[in-house]
């Protein structure tokens, strides 16, 4: 008779150690008071005069590309990339403790932009003076939503996706050419700062930093002894005894 070990066997993401959770809350402290003197001094000054310029050297092709991420990047857009993503995860792939790490943590990234929206609430900039593509007013500007989660989505796929050192180097090169694209559409479009979107790399890492120790220490050990989880899983760690 064959009795088997139904436990999955633990994925660990990089980055465990308690200390990531006070230097996570500095690193968002820092980042919203950079917003607040972006906002206090931002506009009218250097932030708008970048935007400025860039409403001037606008071609076809590239208005249609920073259109195309505005709209696949768009909140509902992310949702359905998470979800997709996530799905073929844990139902494709089986891999279902993979796709709750990948989903938490991308997840974490980019709604720590809403912290930075709430507290900062900075006005978007002028669109008659950036020429702005899009209408996107309030106050809602730092940081960029669109940039901290293509900041959260290479994130998830460097620590949780990529398995070796090598394949972690390649997924942040490309990965970062990703995020830089749309943080540049949205100066592009005329509707960020630079500011904004460099705080979304800020606050989306700081939310990061702050969730993988709570996912490798409290959250991952508990989820790999639910047998549901472990019925689902390819992975299962099953030692046969006769």
């Amino acid at each position: 008779m064959k009795h088997s070990s139904s436990r999955i066997a633990a994925r660990h993401l990089p980055w465990r150690s308690w200390w990531l959770l006070p230097l996570s809350i500095l690193l968002l402290a820092l980042t919203v008071s950079m917003g607040v003197l972006a906002k206090t001094f931002g506009s009218p000054g250097p932030d708008l005069d970048v935007d400025v310029s860039l409403s001037h050297d606008r071609s076809p092709a590239l208005t249609t590309l920073a259109t195309i991420i505005n709209a696949v990047l768009s909140p509902a857009g992310n949702v359905i990339i998470l979800a997709l993503v996530c799905l073929i995860l844990m139902f494709v792939l089986r891999r279902p403790l993979t796709a709750l790490a990948f989903g938490s943590t991308v997840a974490a990234g980019w709604l720590s932009s809403e912290i930075g929206k709430v507290t900062v609430a900075r006005l978007r900039p002028p669109g008659a003076v950036t020429h702005a593509l899009i209408t996107e007013n309030g106050y809602d500007s730092f940081p960029s939503g669109h940039t901290a989660f293509a900041v959260a989505l290479v994130w998830g796929a460097v620590l949780v996706l990529a398995r070796t050192p090598a394949q972690r180097v390649v997924t942040a090169v490309v990965g970062g050419i990703f995020a830089a694209v749309v943080a540049l559409s949205r100066l592009y479009l005329g509707v960020h700062y630079p500011t904004d979107v460099a705080g979304s790399l800020l606050i989306s890492t700081a939310g990061i930093l702050f969730w993988l120790p709570l996912w490798n220490n409290l959250i991952e050990p508990r989820l790999s002894k639910i047998p549901l989880i472990s019925k689902r899983s390819a992975h299962t760690s099953a030692h046969p005894s006769r």
